[in-house]
């Protein structure tokens, strides 16, 4: 654990060396071989990505180096001004809004939810669920499992009007902070205790004031269930070139500018291995699939005897991952954030062969 932090600090060192670029609205445009790319080669992973002979379904991929966007590619009617359905990779913007929260003072990751939902265990703290480790019982299943799912029975049925209060009505099947369970019911409990702390009035507005206006994000969909809880597990809606903003915020160590939006320390626990996912056995391929506070990992895993998930992506790449194949990937060490969109109802397309590929393209620093 020690030399995995060594290691991402003198990434993030190496990286920061320069005065970063920020995007206002619109991100500054470049060409790769101004990037250090080589457009050959990073031309390889577009037609990849949106290869009709796939059974994958790219709509949306863009590429940024060094702050600059070097190439997008949109098609099947998207645009650079659709808003897509981000589904699970909405997951880390809730990530954020608590690193902002927690940066503001309002709450710690030692806070314990009970403190708004009684009736969960004493013991369950922000920390426990930033890490999908509340040890509450849930299923996470969609289309392959529906009858067992409780995620849509969340997002659909019992928990359609209050989800929060769905999610803490769970049994307690583990002790908090012991156990890894993927869960969207967390992160729309994790939205509905957010509300109680910030209050009701400031909630509404709350991501934009406090996330979006500082990004310049401008035209954005969250949408929020009967309660008036935003659905951070799955429902936000977002510009390609707007989601890449996240990634470039916590690449820049959660600074945004002159400003310090999210404390340094909160964003390297956020991509590094929580201790809930290291101590348990997932079956199959779940088992190397790392996770943080609210982001996917590709972390090589000696404590469990596995390589990372991606074996040709280096290992201090992070991912926001959504249903169908969304993805944002962040790679400090190449200074390199990827935006994919898609429909991929047959099959995922393969993480780590398009990502590799655009990776394989960076030839300079």
């Amino acid at each position: 654990m020690i030399k995995r932090l060594i290691s991402t600090m003198l990434i993030s060192f190496s990286v920061f060396a320069q005065t970063p670029q920020y995007p206002e609205e619109e991100w500054p445009v470049s060409t790769p071989e101004e990037q250090g790319i080589n457009a050959q080669k990073l031309e390889r992973a577009f037609q990849f990505a949106f290869d009709d002979k796939e059974p994958h379904r790219s709509d949306t991929l863009l590429v940024i180096r060094h702050g600059k966007l070097v190439k997008e590619l949109y098609r099947d009617g998207a645009q650079a001004e659709t808003l897509h359905r981000i589904w699970s990779c909405t997951k880390s913007f809730v990530g954020a809004l608590y690193g902002i929260t927690i940066n503001k003072r309002l709450l710690t990751l030692d806070t314990t939810i009970s403190s708004y939902y009684p009736i969960v265990d004493k013991r369950l703290t922000v920390e426990n669920m930033l890490m999908m480790s509340s040890g509450l019982e849930w299923n996470e299943g969609y289309e392959g499992n529906p009858l067992r799912s409780q995620v849509i029975r969340m997002l659909y049925t019992e928990g359609f009007n209050d989800m929060a209060t769905y999610v803490s009505r769970r049994y307690q099947v583990y002790k908090p902070g012991t156990h890894f369970q993927y869960s969207s019911g967390e992160t729309n409990l994790l939205m509905g205790f957010l509300k109680e702390v910030v209050g009701e009035e400031k909630y509404e507005n709350y991501p934009w004031v406090e996330l979006f206006d500082p990004l310049k994000i401008k035209n954005v969909i969250w949408q929020r269930d009967q309660k008036g809880t935003y659905v951070g597990s799955s429902y936000l809606f977002m510009r390609a070139r707007d989601f890449a903003k996240l990634g470039y915020l916590y690449l820049h160590q959660g600074k945004w500018k002159e400003t310090q939006l999210i404390e340094a320390e909160y964003i390297r626990k956020s991509v590094q291995p929580n201790p809930g996912f290291l101590s348990t056995k997932l079956d199959g391929e779940w088992n190397r699939h790392s996770y943080g506070m609210h982001w996917w990992l590709n972390a090589d895993l000696p404590e469990k005897n596995e390589p990372r998930i991606y074996p040709d992506v280096p290992n201090d790449a992070y991912f926001a991952l959504g249903h169908h194949g969304q993805t944002l990937a962040v790679i400090p060490s190449l200074d390199l954030i990827i935006v994919r969109y898609g429909s991929d109802k047959k099959q995922n397309i393969d993480r780590n062969k398009l990502i590799s590929l655009i990776v394989q393209s960076v030839e300079k620093n």
